[in-house]
Parts: C-alpha cells; structure tokens; sequence
C-alpha cells in the first residue's frame, strides 16, 4: 500500500507539473504598433510583436496563438527580425539586415494592449490601413465593422442592422456574434462561417490604452 500510495502521489505531481508547464517556448516581451508609410503619401499603423529572445514579428491576420512559429520563421521571413531597446528606443532590424529606430517619444512607435473584460468596443469601427484580407471572408473586405454590444457585431451596410435582436440582423449573413480573448478575436457568422483573427487595442500617447483604435486581423480601425 504503501508503494502504491507512492506511485501515485509520483503520478499526481507529475501531471500537476506538466499542467503548469508554459505552452510556448516563445515568451512574449511585448505587443507594440509602427508608424508606417502607405501610398501615396498615407501614414498608418501596424503591429509588432517583441519576443524575449530577441526577434520579432509583423502581426498579420492569424493570432499569435495559432502561429506555428518555427514554420513562420522558414517561409515568412520578410516578416520576422530582431530588436534591440534602448530606453525609449527601439531598434528593429528586418530580415535584409536593414535598421529602423522607433522611439516611444516621438509618435511612431506606441505600446499595444489585449484585451480585458473591463473595457466596452461599442460602436462603429472604420479600417484606416489598407490590404485585403486573405482569408476568404468577404465581408472583411468592407471598411467597418461595428460592435453592437459585447457580443454582438455586424458588418452589414444595411441601416436597418441597430441591434441584433433586430430581423435585419439576424437575416444578415454579415453579423454574428463574436468573442475576445487577450490577442485573438473570433467572428462566428450568422452565415455559419467563423473566423479566428489577431486582436490589439492601440495606446494614447507614452502608455495610456485607447479603444478609439484597434488592430483586427493586422489591421488598424479607429472609432468613428
């Protein structure tokens, strides 16, 4: 009895353990979001993500939690570099060997948060950066998105979509439901489609959390 109550006090710890155990070998030092250069001479915003060994990654549609990291860095490498910081600055080198300084300071680099349940994204969202959406979900390709509450949202241009217990919502293949959960959002269609995008909420000044702008699928919406 006494061996067997050994063995499974052994067992026990062991699966505690293994439960406890990080799910990531890519520890996360930070979300952040660059100023960047659209065309012609547009300015937008796009988010980064410093691992704590050192690299770093443009955030595109998938969510970090999906992203097979190893995979990523062989076939996407335009998108992965290497940081250094500095204080204020930061300085990210891209995979071309190229240097860009970003500095918290000076309006083209800003700290970027997930989401928490103490905050509301009620209202229309408007897409400022450009790109289409590669997912095949067409109705991203629409240049809002609106959230009617904190489970519900449409993308449908239709004036009659004010809220979803309305027939037009519920008749609208362009609004479901959706979730938040830190960096990824799920869009559940009334279509029955249900997409998984990377979520941010972008920062007002030094360090200072703004809903008035959101990073979905990499790309940034402002409030209107």
């Amino acid at each position: 009895m006494r061996f067997l109550s050994l063995f499974f006090l052994t067992l026990t710890t062991g699966i505690c353990f293994s439960q406890n155990q990080s799910p990531t070998h890519h520890p996360i030092a930070g979300w952040y979001f660059k100023a960047v250069s659209g065309y012609p001479s547009a300015i937008t915003f796009k988010p980064v993500v410093l691992f704590k060994d050192g690299t770093y990654f443009n955030v595109d549609e998938e969510p970090i939690e999906d992203l097979d990291i190893s995979k990523s860095r062989l076939e996407d490498k335009s998108r992965w570099g290497s940081w250094k910081r500095n204080n204020d600055l930061f300085y990210l080198t891209n995979s071309k060997g190229k240097v860009k300084t970003y500095d918290l300071k000076k309006g083209n680099w800003f700290p970027a948060f997930p989401f928490n349940d103490r905050i509301s994204l009620k209202g229309k969202y408007e897409k400022v950066s450009g790109g289409l959406y590669n997912n095949g979900l067409l109705a991203l390709f629409q240049s809002e998105i609106v959230f009617l509450d904190d489970s519900h949202f449409t993308n449908s241009k239709d004036g009659g979509v004010s809220s979803y217990s309305s027939n037009a919502w519920m008749a609208s293949k362009d609004s479901g439901t959706y979730t938040i959960r830190d960096n990824t959002i799920v869009l559940n269609y009334n279509s029955g489609s249900k997409v998984r995008l990377s979520f941010a909420i972008g920062a007002k000044g030094y360090n200072t959390m703004d809903t008035d702008m959101i990073f979905i699928g990499g790309k940034a919406y402002v409030r209107e």
